[in-house]
């Protein structure tokens, strides 16, 4: 995030206001301490156009710690409050639904359909045509909303660009894929968008989704600090891709580097199993992956479309150590697994499984217990 400090304040006064550096770093020191002694003193100060501030207390209270459960009294204490001009919160609540980044092939037509409709309740919309051109703005963090054409050249690079890394990943992502593409089956390795349509669709229906996608992000934000989905087919190409990508952002998680060999270990036993056990190697067959990452664990779902296992027997005798019996057993049955369960339960905190069996939810702390 770019930070405003003291040097731009002088500046502004030194342009605006037709002073030299000097006079105006003494004017912006003398309006804070003005301001600083008068909140000192009880008072209200009112900036127009801005906010009031004024010095309020928190009264002493009895809270409870969410992490043991057990009481305590917070001790009162006093704080600055401020109230922001009702235009200003006006303009900052605007910024939040009017930048949004349309990523679309050269000379689409519907391009400016849709720019024209969003532009009259209020949104601006900036139109590329190029991945290049995308990264350059969202660098500048200039957009809150992402709407891609999966017909542009290197429409999935962006979604996985935007997707994957930490800084932009809470910014929602709505693909627009052609009539006739089947949104939830991927022929490639992809990294999924937020939302999804399909053409043809009503551009009502586009402003709809975009609404809902940004109140969406907004409660979501104080949940989870990133989410990635992937989807591909069942190539061990893709298996090698997404243990990288999982990698990468296993690096940007907050575990260490133990914690991390440990995990991703766990993930390529997982998604291993559901190319070898769940998808037979069938490359017809999808597998989908859901990397989550909260204040305090790492969570990565495994999804494949096998018919499932019979797990609860398997995870037993992997709980009191017996996990080589059940490999050899299925061996001798002549089939393949057994072992890779024990790992998984070593290198993680907590593994689950579907009813079905054809789901794994792998979870690590970032925080040792």
């Amino acid at each position: 995030m770019d930070v405003l400090g003291s040097e731009d304040l002088v500046a502004s006064l030194v342009k605006n206001a037709n002073l030299t550096k000097d006079a105006a770093d003494r004017a912006l020191k003398s309006a804070i301490r003005t301001l600083r002694e008068g909140l000192v003193a009880g008072k209200r100060v009112v900036l127009p156009e801005f906010a009031t501030l004024q010095i309020a207390e928190q009264k002493a209270q009895i809270v409870r710690d969410p992490k043991t459960g057990h009481q305590y009294i917070s001790p009162a204490a006093k704080y600055v409050s401020i109230t922001l001009e009702s235009g200003f919160q006006k303009a900052i609540d605007q910024t939040k639904l009017s930048a949004i980044l349309l990523a679309v092939p050269r000379n689409d037509s519907f391009a400016k359909v849709v720019e024209f409709h969003f532009s009259r309740v209020g949104w601006k919309v900036m139109v590329v045509n190029s991945a290049d051109k995308c990264e350059k703005i969202l660098a500048d963090g200039a957009a809150y909303l992402c709407i891609v054409d999966y017909s542009m050249s290197g429409a999935q690079r962006l979604v996985r660009l935007v997707k994957s890394v930490k800084e932009t990943n809470r910014m929602p992502v709505i693909v627009l894929f052609p009539k006739g593409r089947d949104p939830e089956r991927a022929d490639e390795f992809r990294v999924c968008g937020d939302e999804h349509l399909v053409e043809p669709f009503e551009v009502y229906t586009l402003l709809t989704l975009a609404e809902s996608e940004l109140a969406r992000a907004s409660e979501e934000v104080v949940i989870f600090d990133h989410q990635v989905c992937l989807q591909f087919p069942t190539t061990e190409e893709n298996l090698d891709t997404a243990g990288q990508l999982i990698g990468k952002l296993l690096v940007e998680s907050g575990l260490d580097d133990e914690k991390q060999v440990a995990l991703n270990a766990a993930f390529r036993e997982a998604v291993l199993n559901a190319s070898q056990h769940g998808n037979r190697y069938n490359s017809q067959k999808q597998i989908k992956v859901l990397y989550l990452l909260d204040k305090e664990k790492v969570t990565v779902v495994v999804v494949d479309e096998g018919r499932g296992f019979d797990h609860r027997a398997y995870l037993k005798r992997s709980e009191v150590g017996d996990a080589v019996s059940a490999a050899r057993e299925r061996y001798e049955q002549g089939r393949l697994g057994g072992l890779g369960i024990m790992l998984m339960q070593r290198c993680t905190d907590s593994i689950e499984y579907n009813e079905q069996g054809n789901m794994i939810t792998l979870t690590k702390r970032l925080q040792s217990q």
